[in-house]
């Protein structure tokens, strides 16, 4: 019995490929290089799906400089905007910190803000798309209940 491996368009192929000769985590296709950490994706699909459902969830991923923290992420970030969730992503440095007096809060901040993703903004720039998407729905209900509505 033989099995067949799933097709890679050419242009995924040449986009993973070019990514790899450069040293760098590829945008797309993922799943066709991905092996192992399957207990790792089970549980991080779990927690994708728990806040799919509307609860909430917080994993850190740790580990040393090259063990593939960014690979993994990435793969999860792919898996989060299938099932239709926004994501976001950002490096912590000292100039980008959680918690700091300098502004550097605000810098983390801005560029969460900025690189906020959905399935059809991919590469960041959604928060305009999703407010705009709130703001219409949002519109909708109060007309479809006979609320005035002030923009």
């Amino acid at each position: 019995m033989t099995t067949q491996t799933p097709a890679i368009k050419p242009r995924d192929r040449d986009t993973i490929i070019s990514a790899l000769r450069a040293g760098v985590v590829p945008r797309v296709g993922l799943q066709h290089i991905q092996v192992g950490r399957q207990r790792e994706i089970e549980a991080l699909i779990q927690d994708i799906e728990r806040i799919g459902n509307g609860g909430s969830s917080i994993r850190l991923v740790i580990g040393a400089y090259g063990a593939g923290k960014t690979f993994f992420l990435f793969l999860i970030r792919q898996i989060a905007l299938q099932r239709k969730l926004a994501v976001c992503q950002a490096d912590l440095s000292p100039d980008r910190r959680i918690h700091a007096t300098g502004g550097q809060a605000r810098t983390l901040y801005a560029e969460l803000a900025a690189s906020l993703a959905t399935r059809t903004a991919p590469d960041g720039g959604a928060l305009r798309n999703i407010l705009e998407s709130y703001i219409q729905k949002a519109s909708e209900r109060a007309s479809s209940s006979g609320t005035t509505i002030e923009i």
